[in-house]
């Protein structure tokens, strides 16, 4: 029986894109034979990773040698992500299958047009010509696409989220701070660190929690020695499952700072849980947050207006309307249902 095929990382690795692979699959995408999901990244060694990517190539092919894929479903981002898809890519178009892109992340505009020679350019493009549909998570990035390459029909598709079994926002909520993410530096970390101690001793009490793992958390644990809030700064380290989801429940205030992203499904996530959120002007986020109406929107980089979002959002008389309109916002038009419609609808149009 023929199946569209879906490619990306493990639904159970950290990372925005697995998490949406594994709202995917915990909504019963790939339970009733209509999609079949192949692991093409995971975690661990490089042994351990090329193993995956070649299972992955070796089952696909077969799928195709013995006609039993409708469509090719490309999950990508930048760099080594794109060109470890287009070889997947290559093979359905040898057998005459559709391909949808679905772009990730939010530097592949950068990493197209300034980071690539020539050659590889073209070879990138080609790639996106050859494509049946091209799905990415923002309107600027859609933009972009259509002018790259004209004749690919190009869909915005917001990532999809699971709603909270409660419907209704926490009452207990703490004086904290909650980032959730890479400790990176383009993840907008040391402004964060920065803007909380700027407004520490307005706030007594306040506490950031910094959950993610990178190679900034010791010179983050410096920064935090050095404006005296160390005992108030914690890394708790990757947090998931229940784990995250009761940390949302409880902060005061959800904050992404990075310096690009392309739809992040943490802010999805605080948007579902009526956490106040504050994030920068990136990506998809603008969008998401209504401009401002479903959440605090400060321009990256910018510690000052950092701070004074945070103290706005920690204050409930302010930030509560706009928690309840992120939830509604939520539950028309990221809940996994709506966008598990939109794609199930596609993948009968494509597999004509």
């Amino acid at each position: 029986m023929k199946s569209a095929v879906m490619i990306g990382p493990c639904p159970d690795a950290k990372g925005g894109m697995a998490s949406v692979v594994a709202v995917y699959r915990a909504n019963g995408l790939f339970s009733k034979g209509a999609c079949r999901y192949l692991t093409t990244a995971t975690e661990g060694g490089t042994g351990r990773k090329l193993s995956v990517a070649a299972s992955a190539v070796l089952r696909f092919a077969g799928l195709l040698a013995t006609n039993r894929v409708k469509l090719l479903h490309v999950h990508g981002a930048s760099h080594g992500s794109f060109w470890r898809k287009r070889a997947f890519m290559q093979l359905a178009r040898a057998f005459s299958v559709p391909v949808i892109f679905h772009l990730h992340g939010g530097e592949f505009r950068q990493f197209v047009d300034q980071r690539l020679a020539p050659s590889a350019r073209r070879k990138v493009v080609g790639s996106l010509e050859a494509c049946s549909l091209i799905y990415c998570l923002n309107n600027e990035i859609a933009t972009w696409l259509r002018n790259v390459v004209p004749k690919v029909p190009v869909h915005v598709l917001p990532n999809p989220i699971d709603l909270p079994l409660v419907d209704e926002a926490s009452e207990n909520r703490e004086s904290s701070i909650l980032f959730l993410g890479r400790l990176e530096r383009e993840k907008g970390v040391f402004d964060l660190v920065n803007a909380v101690a700027a407004i520490a001793q307005r706030m007594p009490g306040l506490r950031l929690l910094l959950c993610g793992v990178g190679s900034a958390e010791e010179d983050l644990k410096r920064l935090a020695a050095d404006r005296g809030i160390a005992s108030q700064v914690e890394f708790p380290g990757w947090v998931n499952g229940e784990a995250k989801a009761r940390l949302m429940r409880q902060a005061g205030v959800f904050v992404l700072p990075s310096y690009a992203e392309g739809m992040p499904m943490s802010v999805l996530e605080a948007m579902a849980a009526q956490t106040p959120v504050v994030a920068s002007r990136v990506g998809a986020v603008a969008e998401m947050l209504d401009d401002g109406h479903c959440g605090f929107v400060v321009e990256p980089g910018n510690t000052g207006q950092l701070g004074e979002a945070i103290l706005a959002a920690l204050d409930t008389t302010r930030s509560a309307p706009l928690s309840e309109r992120a939830m509604a916002r939520v539950r028309e038009l990221y809940a996994a249902d709506v966008v598990l419609k939109r794609l199930r609808w596609q993948y009968g149009q494509l597999a004509r």
